[in-house]
C-alpha cells in the first residue's frame, strides 16, 4: 500500500529529475538498458526474454557496464538468450560464453540462475514474456504477487528489488503495457540512497519507474 507520505516524497524526487532529464517521457532513452543490441527488435519476445535475463542479473551492478555486456554478448552469442535453448542447457557448459564480455558477476552462481529463467519461461508460458504477461492480464501487482510466490521457479527475478525493476524495464524499454509497473516500490538501494542524499530526501522505498533513472544519476554506478 502506497502511503501519502510516499507520495509526497516521490513527487519531490520526481520534481528533481525533471530538472535533470527533462520530462519523464524522455527518460527511457537515458537508460542504459534502451539501446537495442544488432538484431533486436523492441518489444519482440527474444527482446523481452534478452531484458529478462539480464534484469535478473542487475542487482547491485553498475548498470552502464551490464548493459553494455549483454549488448556485445548478445551481438555475439543470440543463443545465450533463447529460452527454448536454456531449457535444455547444462549451467556449466554457458559459462566460458556468458562470461566472454564480464557479463556475469559471481559466473558460477548466476549461471545457474540465467539457466533456470530461461527454463522457467519455457515452463511457465512456452518461452514468450509475452505470454507470462497476458496470463496475468498485464496487471503489475498479479505478476508481482506470481513472481514472490514463486521464489524456486524464478530465482533472483522475483527479489523485491529485482522484480519491480524488470516489470517496470518492460514497459519503459520493452514497450508493453503492464498496468501498475510504474508504481510498485522499490527499496532504495546504495546507488539511489546517495542520489537521494543529494537531493536532500530520505526515503526507504521509491516507484519502479524512478529507480533506473536515479540510479544513472550515481556518479559511482557509471563506468
Amino acid at each position: 500500500m502506497i502511503t501519502t507520505k510516499e507520495r509526497e516524497i516521490w513527487a519531490a524526487v520526481q520534481e528533481h529529475l525533471t530538472a535533470v532529464y527533462g520530462p519523464p517521457e524522455q527518460w527511457p532513452a537515458q537508460n542504459p538498458a534502451w539501446p537495442l543490441p544488432t538484431g533486436l527488435a523492441r518489444g519482440s519476445d527474444p527482446h523481452l526474454a534478452y531484458l529478462t535475463l539480464v534484469y535478473a542479473m542487475s542487482g547491485g551492478r553498475k548498470p552502464r557496464p551490464l548493459w553494455k555486456a549483454a549488448q556485445q554478448t548478445w551481438t555475439a552469442d543470440p543463443q545465450l538468450f533463447d529460452p527454448f535453448y536454456l531449457a535444455h542447457a547444462q549451467p556449466f557448459a554457458l559459462l566460458p560464453r556468458l562470461t566472454l564480455y564480464g557479463l556475469l558477476q559471481k559466473p558460477k552462481t548466476e549461471a545457474t540462475v540465467w539457466q533456470r529463467i530461461g527454463q522457467a519461461l519455457v515452463m511457465r508460458a512456452q518461452g514468450s514474456v509475452q505470454q507470462l504477461l497476458a496470463d496475468y492480464d498485464y496487471q503489475a501487482g498479479r505478476l508481482l504477487a506470481m513472481l514472490t510466490q514463486s521464489k524456486a521457479t524464478f530465482p533472483v527475478l522475483s527479489g523485491p528489488q529485482t522484480a519491480p525493476r524488470w516489470l517496470y524495464g518492460l514497459v519503459s524499454v520493452g514497450g508493453q503495457p503492464i498496468e501498475g509497473a510504474a508504481e510498485l516500490p522499490v527499496p532504495v538501494s546504495p546507488a539511489v540512497a546517495r542520489v537521494l542524499h543529494s537531493f536532500s530526501i530520505a526515503a526507504e522505498v521509491v516507484p519502479a519507474g524512478l529507480f533506473d533513472v536515479l540510479a544513472e544519476l550515481d556518479t559511482d554506478g557509471r563506468d
